[in-house]
């Protein structure tokens, strides 16, 4: 299958579609897939120097793993170097017509041959499905035969901790490649309070959890960590925080209300994203945006490090898709 056909798939099943593309730069060497593995590759080296173990989990970078005339074999081994793991959502089962069916053949055959690559590399792969009931187990079996590790969640809406959750172990968690099973959630709002939410994280049984930094529009407290990073039958496990590397949000801390007015906004902010309310895709090559992503205090990934959080979910990966 063809890069520009499973992009396609993508864009029309999981990403939505209606984004207009903005002009791109005029050097010819500068692809949006390469722009987006040299985002990824200095997120990597700047997190890394002020703490080695921190570990970067990238969510829709499996586009970026094949080289093409956009996409170069250097390019491809770049992301393999500044990534600690990847997440695919959507990879076996998809939403058609108001109901979740089984991904496209075609399209799954070339998931699988795009993750071998991290896989031969020894990186772990991770899969999000949004799917209950039967589809649930059959989707947890069909990651164990490629050895991914797979949680699924009825909803898009990551905002409850699963029921039948994974058997508590005592295993210590120090990487990416140490778990054996994973919780995102993303959205508190749920359990009412601070209080609950992190009572309810910290009885879980995951060995990675996977939250937003903020709490109530508050960074999360080096102390509100603490009281997760041990599993309730003891062993170490893993904190990391969402970040988004291709869209903005207007809910985020460095949202200016001025840009509520779509005439204010900054040249480098895209349109909404239809299928999200309140997230706008931006062109992350720009300075302005990767101020907002790192290298001062205010900065996301400055605060997520300063609050200790082990590591950093890096979203919207696939955001170069909007701009071919």
């Amino acid at each position: 299958m063809t890069l520009k056909k499973f992009a396609a798939h993508l864009a029309a099943g999981i990403l939505g579609i209606g984004l207009t593309a903005f002009p791109w730069p005029s050097d010819a060497r500068f692809t949006p897939e390469e722009a987006m593995v040299d985002l990824s590759s200095s997120i990597h080296e700047y997190a890394k120097a002020k703490n080695p173990d921190f570990q970067l989990l990238g969510n829709g970078a499996i586009g970026l793993l094949e080289v093409t005339k956009d996409e170069s074999e250097k390019s491809v081994e770049k992301l393999l170097s500044s990534l600690d793991g990847f997440l695919g959502e959507s990879i076996f089962y998809i939403p058609k017509d108001g109901k979740m069916v089984p991904q496209d053949k075609d399209v799954l055959t070339y998931l699988d041959v795009m993750l071998e690559k991290p896989k031969a590399r020894g990186l772990p792969v991770w899969t999000l499905d949004y799917v209950s009931g039967d589809l649930a187990e059959k989707d947890r079996k069909q990651g164990e035969n490629r050895s991914y590790i797979s949680m699924t969640s009825r909803t898009a809406n990551l905002d409850e901790i699963p029921e039948n959750g994974p058997r508590a172990n005592k295993k210590d968690i120090s990487t990416l490649k140490d778990a054996e099973n994973f919780l995102i959630l993303n959205n508190p709002m749920k359990f009412g309070n601070k209080k609950d939410y992190l009572s309810a994280l910290a009885a879980s049984p995951y060995d990675v959890i996977i939250i937003d930094p903020y709490y109530g529009g508050n960074l999360l407290t080096g102390e509100d960590l603490s009281s997760l990073k041990i599993k309730p039958l003891g062993g170490k496990r893993l904190l990391l925080a969402y970040l988004s590397l291709g869209e903005a949000a207007d809910y985020r801390p460095y949202w200016d209300i001025s840009w509520n007015d779509e005439n204010s906004r900054p040249a480098w902010i895209e349109k909404e994203n239809p299928a999200w309310k309140g997230a706008y895709r931006v062109r992350y090559w720009t300075k302005a945006w990767k101020t907002i992503l790192y290298g001062n205090p205010d900065s996301s990934l400055d605060q997520i490090l300063s609050a200790g959080f082990d590591g950093a979910l890096l979203d919207v990966m696939d955001a170069w898709q909007t701009f071919k």
